[in-house]
């Protein structure tokens, strides 16, 4: 288990995490998710050893390895912290055979011949480069090269696992591939880890819970359907590419929570507690249903149904995204078959249909 206490780190004045605290669970996998320059890396190297914070605490399982304490202060080594950090890039030593690379950490130790042979045949197999032991660094491939530098750190056996990008050196034709095995090795292991990085697929993909950063600190942290689904700021949800818009809450009107946007009105799930203040409402591009706006038979008795123009188009390999102007521009994403069904094009009237229960509303502490 990790814990951090409002940990806080500035660089050359510049201010790069405040008061950030945060607890990762015994034998799980959390996902450090947020733009590029956010502090991700800088927050596992504070918890590495590699740098040191300015100010708060780090416990690794229960024990302080940096901080202060009511009478001195603390600062294990990064050796002396039982953890393993794969960089973004693998970063193997070009004249060591894959085995030795994995091996090195080992030796450090001072281990027994016997047993550093055990432990690096048995990481070979596990990450599946036994055939490739006696090749070099420049002979494997991207996703090679990151297994290598996994099982090095793996080797001695840490309790914790930082992993910093560790997908952006494979090879983009392999990567799913790579993710999916990955995960099945973090599973095996058993132990704490950090993951990090900017893709929002990839978090989905390997986290048991996702933390968001964003303004120095830990915006959002949650189960990652939980923080999709949810999102509590309107960072979090411009970040996630979610609709997201200021408005106004109204009021309750049979057992629905009545909103205004830009003059539109709309209804959600029903919450007095946000009733007459200001809100922030997000949706999900997949959720948004259209219909051709002569189709009346199926919009009867719809709660949420607003005619809008398509203003734009743009299609990928399976699906489609549109933007719709209802009042404000709206993006909705269709699959490709649906999008031929409907027979749409830019230029055309749709309807825009709503179930009041797929918008989120929170209420807005910004303004």
């Amino acid at each position: 288990m990790i814990q951090l206490d409002q940990l806080t780190k500035s660089f050359n004045e510049k201010l790069v995490l405040k008061d950030l605290s945060l607890q990762v669970n015994d034998k799980e996998i959390l996902c450090l998710l947020g733009p590029n320059g956010c502090g991700k890396t800088t927050l596992l190297n504070l918890i590495s050893g590699l740098t040191p914070q300015d100010s708060g605490n780090i416990y690794i399982n229960n024990q302080l390895v940096s901080g202060q304490t009511p009478t001195k202060k603390i600062n294990l080594k990064p050796s002396e912290r039982k953890i393993g950090y794969v960089f973004q890039t693998p970063s193997l030593f070009p004249h060591m055979q894959v085995k030795d690379n994995i091996a090195y950490g080992l030796k450090a130790l001072r281990l027994s011949n016997n047993e550093i042979k055990t432990r690096t045949n048995r990481l070979l197999d596990f990450i599946g480069l036994s055939e490739y032991a006696q090749y070099y660094p420049h002979q494997l491939s991207g996703g090679q090269k990151q297994r290598t530098a996994i099982a090095r750190s793996l080797a001695t056996q840490p309790h914790t696992l930082l992993l910093d990008e560790p997908v952006s050196a494979v090879d983009p034709q392999l990567r799913e591939s790579f993710r999916i095995d990955l995960k099945n090795y973090l599973r095996k292991l058993e132990i704490t880890v950090i993951y990090v990085t900017h893709n929002l697929s990839e978090a989905y993909i390997m986290a048991d819970r996702i933390a968001i950063m964003g303004k120095k600190h830990i915006e959002q942290i949650g189960h990652p359907t939980e923080i999709f689904d949810k999102p509590v700021s309107s960072y979090v949800a411009r970040f996630l590419g979610l609709n997201t818009y200021a408005g106004r809450a109204l009021g309750i009107h049979d057992n629905l929570l009545e909103i205004e946007i830009n003059g539109i009105h709309l209804y959600a799930a029903a919450s007095p507690k946000l009733a007459k203040k200001n809100i922030i409402a997000t949706l999900k591009s997949e959720d948004i249903t259209l219909l051709k706006s002569n189709n009346s038979r199926l919009r009867d008795g719809l709660t949420n149904s607003i005619e809008g123009t398509i203003t734009e188009m743009t299609q990928m390999r399976s699906t489609a995204q549109i933007t719709i102007n209802i009042g404000f521009p709206l993006n909705a994403r269709l699959q490709i078959s649906t999008l031929k069904e409907l027979g749409l094009s830019i230029g055309d009237k749709v309807h825009v249909c709503l179930d009041p229960q797929i918008l989120n509303i929170f209420e807005d502490t910004d303004t």
